[in-house]
């Protein structure tokens, strides 16, 4: 048998891991409090002295379910594989590729901003009908990060396969160089099919699970990776074994999983225009 291809979410390491902080389901985090005020040559004593209000927070964990599978007891007895092996792996790649997707999603900026740098590709159209991106867009969208003054060993980029290529056909001697180090410029570079898309006219960020339009083109992601975090709850199955009205077995899977950036800073996102 011959199953469907995975796209590479090896990405997702690149966050900060909250797992460890899940509980039933939930998130437990706390927002701090304020900041203590600073006294210039004070001269009371004792220095006043305050309590800091921490306000906790319980973020739920979203439910990702598949949609069941049947797997009926005559194919099983009549494939030359096991149907069942086959159909949970399909179910934990659905998986895999609905959370990733979900996650790259929401670590993308919704429109530029100044913690949040957007940047449209404006190259000449390429093979594929939009503007081409370049590594000069990169080393812009660097500058921005260096402004930020974030650390230059934290940043992601995440391409889209439309970008790889540009980026092949513009230097093909830097693009292997690039390759194999998985280093552009300061960021670690990947790659993933599930990456979000932009209106090209408005520059913002298309809804999540809407249909891409004929002025919306996919972005690539950028970020520093301890700005951003993932969290995974449990993984339940849910089987029927011998129902006896499909006269088979029904599986289902739930995977409890959420993504965000963590404080809305330092997200970024190259999109080509039109």
């Amino acid at each position: 048998v011959k199953e469907g291809m995975i796209p590479n979410t090896s990405f997702l390491s690149r966050s900060v891991d909250m797992s460890e902080f899940v509980e039933n389901n939930k998130l437990h985090l706390a927002e701090a409090g304020v900041d203590p005020n600073v006294l210039i040559d004070t001269s009371t004593y004792p220095v006043p002295a305050a309590q800091r209000q921490d306000v906790p927070l319980e973020l739920l964990l979203h439910t990702f379910d598949t949609e069941n599978t049947i797997v009926r007891n005559v194919e099983e007895k009549e494939t030359a594989y096991g149907k069942m092996d086959s159909v949970v792996r399909s179910h934990r790649n659905a998986l895999t590729k609905k959370t990733s997707g979900f996650a790259a999603y929401n670590w993308s900026p919704t429109q530029d901003g100044a913690l949040t740098p957007v940047i449209a590709a404006s190259g000449a159209v390429n093979p594929s009908g939009v503007k081409r991106t370049s590594f000069e867009d990169f080393l812009q969208m660097e500058a921005k990060y260096r402004t930020l003054d974030v650390d230059m060993n934290s940043l992601v980029a995440v391409l889209n396969a439309i970008h790889l290529a540009d980026l092949m056909a513009e230097d093909m001697k830097l693009y292997k160089e690039v390759l194999a180090s998985n280093k552009l410029f300061s960021f670690s570079l990947f790659s993933f099919s599930g990456l979000p898309y932009f209106d090209t006219t408005t520059g913002q960020k298309k809804a999540y699970g809407s249909v891409p339009g004929a002025n919306d083109t996919q972005a690539s992601l950028v970020y520093c990776d301890t700005e951003v975090m993932r969290a995974v709850g449990d993984t339940e199955v849910f089987v029927k074994y011998k129902d006896p009205g499909e006269r088979g077995d029904v599986i289902g899977y739930q995977q409890r999983f959420t993504a965000y950036p963590i404080r809305g800073k330092y997200i970024g996102a190259i999109y080509s225009g039109k």
